[in-house]
């Protein structure tokens, strides 16, 4: 029952938004990503994490901004 509503709240919130703007969204936030695992892989960065996870966020920030390159070419 909760499934269902929150699947169609989802839903509609999904049909409102143009996927130009979850383009630019999903663009923006693989940026920021990638950015933040560049800097912690380089260890210039104030924040606590190994090499490991820098490598991880990196590689997620490079699929997101692939991802939606990939989506406005189609």
């Amino acid at each position: 029952m909760l499934d269902d509503i929150v699947d169609v709240l989802i839903g509609e919130v999904v049909k409102l938004v143009p996927d130009v703007v979850w383009g630019a969204v999903f663009l923006v936030t693989g940026a920021l990503t990638t950015t933040v695992g560049v800097t912690m892989l380089l260890g210039t960065t104030t924040l606590t994490g190994s090499t490991r996870l820098g490598g991880v966020l990196t590689a997620v920030g490079a699929l997101l901004i692939t991802g939606a390159f990939v989506a406005w070419y189609r």
